[in-house]
Formats: C-alpha cells, sequence, structure tokens
C-alpha cells in the first residue's frame, strides 16, 4: 500500500458507528422481530458479518478500535472510564490513533459521541492530538455528580472544545455529523461515532428501584428504535449529498444487554471476569457499494482490533512504523475474497485477566472452558468425549491462546 495523498478523491470516506447495548437479537436482519429498517438498509446494499467479536467492555472496546490492538496491550483490560475513575488516559506519545494516522494521510476527521478514555478537562486538547479535527462529544467531567449523574438529557457537550448545554445530547451530536459530512463531501473523511443515546437520570428513587424484565426489554426496544433513526438521518445525509458511492458505513453494536431468557445465564456469567461468546458477539453491517455487492452474509471472522488496519487498506495508507497490529484488514472480505490466507481463522477478547479466542466452531478461555459452539452457543455442555475432532482443535486454541500475557503491557 501506497502512502499517496494526490490520490484522495479516489479514496473513500469512512463512517463507523458504535452503538452501545445492541445486540444481534436487536437487529432484524439478523431475525430479530423488532424492525430496524434503516439498518437494514445498510445490510440490503451491503455485508452481514454473522460473526464479529467486541470486547466485553465498552472503554477497551473503543480502545481497542482506536489503536488497532488488545486489551494487554493498550492497557484497557476492564472498563474504566478516566473521567469518573482517573488516569493517564490514552497517551497520544506511545499510540498512534487510526484518526491520526487517517488525519495525517490527507482526511478530515470527525468524532461525535462518547469519549471515556481521556479527562478532557484535564486534557483539553486531547483529542486533536489523537487525530481528531473537528468533535462533538458528551462532557462527562463537566456533569455535576448530583441527581442529575448519569443523565444525556439537557447535557452538556464540548463542540469542537467548547461546552454547549443541549436539550437532547444524542440529536446535537447527530446533527453535528451531518453538518460535517456536508461541509466535506469534496474531499475524504473518517468518522468516529459511538453513539450517544438520551437517558434519563438517576435519582434516588430511581436508583433504588428495581426494574423488571419486561421494563428493561422495553425501555432496549425504545433505545433500537431511536438508534434507527439517528442512522437514518446519518445514512440520508450521506446519500442527498451524492457520497453514497464513495463512502464506506460501518455498524457494529458493542456490550450486548443482558436481557431476554437466552442472556439471563450470560448476565450470571458477567461476574468474576467470566466472559463468554454471547457477551462479545455483536453485530457487524458494511455497505460499501463501491467496493461490495448488496446482500451479502458473510462467516468470515472479524474483532474490533480489525477496523485499524482495514481503514488503512482503504484510504490506501501505510502502517506507522512504529505502530504494531494485533487487527488484520478484512477488506479482502469486503471485496469477496474467498483466499483464507487473507483471512483470520481465530478471534479474540479479554476482560480483565480472562482471555478467549474463538475460530469458526470452538472457544477456549484461560479459566480452561472449552465448548463447540456450534452445538452449544451459550456454553452449557462439555465437549463430547466421543468428538475426535475436538482434541485437535483445542490443542491449537491453547497453543494460540498461550502467545498472549496475562498482564497489562500498558497500565491506565
Amino acid at each position: 500500500m501506497g502512502n499517496t495523498v494526490s490520490q484522495s478523491a479516489e479514496r473513500p470516506n469512512i463512517i463507523l458507528i458504535l452503538i452501545d447495548g445492541l445486540g444481534r437479537d436487536s437487529v432484524s436482519s439478523y431475525g430479530a422481530k423488532q424492525a430496524t429498517p434503516n439498518i437494514d438498509r445498510l445490510a440490503n446494499a451491503g455485508v452481514r458479518y454473522e460473526t464479529a467479536w467486541s470486547m466485553p467492555a465498552c472503554v477497551s472496546s473503543q480502545a481497542t478500535v482506536l489503536t488497532g490492538q488488545y486489551p494487554f496491550r493498550h492497557g484497557w483490560t476492564e472498563h474504566h472510564e478516566v473521567t469518573k475513575l482517573g488516569g493517564v488516559g490514552l497517551n497520544w506519545e506511545q499510540f498512534t490513533t487510526v484518526a491520526k494516522r487517517l488525519s495525517d494521510g490527507g482526511y478530515q476527521t470527525a468524532i461525535g459521541g462518547h469519549w471515556q478514555i481521556n479527562d478532557l478537562k484535564k486534557q483539553p486538547n486531547a483529542l486533536q492530538r489523537h487525530g481528531f479535527r473537528e468533535s462533538c462529544v458528551w462532557d462527562q467531567s463537566g456533569e455535576k455528580e448530583s441527581r442529575t449523574r448519569g443523565s444525556t438529557v439537557g447535557a452538556q457537550l464540548l463542540v469542537n472544545g467548547k461546552r454547549e448545554k443541549a436539550a437532547h445530547g444524542a440529536e446535537r451530536i447527530n446533527s453535528f455529523l451531518i453538518d460535517f459530512t456536508r461541509r466535506n463531501r469534496n474531499q475524504p473523511f473518517f468518522i468516529f461515532y459511538p453513539m450517544l443515546l438520551d437517558r434519563p437520570a438517576h435519582g434516588k428513587a430511581k436508583r433504588n428501584e428495581k426494574k423488571s424484565l419486561s421494563d428493561k426489554m422495553n425501555q432496549h426496544a425504545n433505545n433500537v428504535k431511536r438508534v434507527d433513526l439517528l442512522v437514518r438521518n446519518l445514512i440520508d445525509a450521506v446519500d442527498t449529498s451524492g457520497l453514497r458511492e464513495k463512502t464506506v458505513i460501518l455498524l457494529a453494536g458493542k456490550n450486548p444487554p443482558s436481557i431476554g431468557k437466552t442472556q439471563e445465564k450470560e448476565h450470571e456469567a458477567a461476574s468474576n471476569d467470566r466472559i463468554s461468546d454471547q457477551r462479545v458477539h455483536v453485530p457487524l453491517i458494511v455497505r460499501a457499494v463501491g467496493i461490495t455487492h448488496g446482500e451479502r452474509v458473510s462467516h468470515d471472522l472479524i474483532d474490533f482490533s480489525d477496523f485499524y488496519p482495514t481503514f488503512l487498506e482503504l484510504a490506501d495508507l501505510q502502517t506507522p512504523g512504529h505502530v504494531v497490529f494485533d487487527g488484520r484488514s478484512f477488506a479482502p472480505s469486503l471485496r469477496g475474497s474467498e483466499d483464507p490466507y487473507q483471512k483470520r481463522n481465530w478471534i479474540y477478547s479479554q476482560l480483565g485477566k480472562t482471555r478467549m479466542i474463538r475460530d469458526w466452531q470452538h472457544l477456549i478461555d484461560t479459566h480452561g472452558s472449552f465448548h463447540d459452539l456450534q452445538k452449544d452457543p451459550l456454553q452449557q455442555k462439555r465437549v463430547s468425549p466421543l468428538d475426535k475432532i475436538a482434541p485437535g482443535r483445542r490443542q491449537r486454541l491453547q497453543m494460540i491462546l498461550d502467545r498472549f500475557p496475562e498482564d497489562s503491557q500498558h497500565p491506565r
């Protein structure tokens, strides 16, 4: 790949939408009963991936996307919000984010939504140092620790470094990104959209109130409906600006909610650093009209470390010399390649000291669990001793898992 900025007119715009709490059972193109017509628009014109993994924790997922590295390497092995819990944050001297690399390569860049891996009150230029030329993010450092804690209704935002009170933070961020796409229609751009969703404040009564499973499911259904509308707004902005064939839109869920009968067991397993396929197995849909044909379903293995190298390949940019990637580009997969040497044969996830990998059929973790996900997707049974293939698969996966260190190389 050559670093040819002069070819910028040929390079695609890239939009990555990450949605907290969106599982595969929330998206109708994956079989959900609830309609998500606008997310389905992306699937109908693109590729729907059946086997994609996030990290189990929100912030570690975001750090993995931005660095192309696994949690043991970037330090966010657990959910740690610097804005609330303190810490050094993501160091731009140590980590070159995908936004920084794309910005240096001639892309206009923007972020809209959550940013929890630097305290922007203490490091007001962190987003710029990480490569985002424009930004509209929830200013958590500006929220009062009171009954309004956690509320994004009437949220305080940082819009290109200036504080702004917004009646509805999700709407304001969505409008900001739409404006960004229209202003930059004549040059390649990158949008990182870890979507912010409005939610009510946590007053004392509400904190102490236990919601029924039905209430949780209703609230989740409303969130999914809202997500679908925000996605529609951004798709329409791209398409009406004449950018449909020039823009790659990727939409992924992260940290699926533990609601519904199939996930009650998973909710229990989420404690004590125990993770499973159900907790990190997320929807991933990519619309890349100029690259791939629509209505395609892929079983290629993808994890969140793969976004960074994929974006560099799409942008025709080289990897920064000092960067070590754990991810692998899935641009060949988007193009429909059937060459197994261009694809992964395992994916990885981590929470705390628990590490876990899987291939197309089997999963193993550092607690000694080994499961056949085709026969036992909820990981409730031991693999049959009569399965003659399983021992060899287990040995192979264990050898791969043993490559990864237990402790973080970069504590936060």
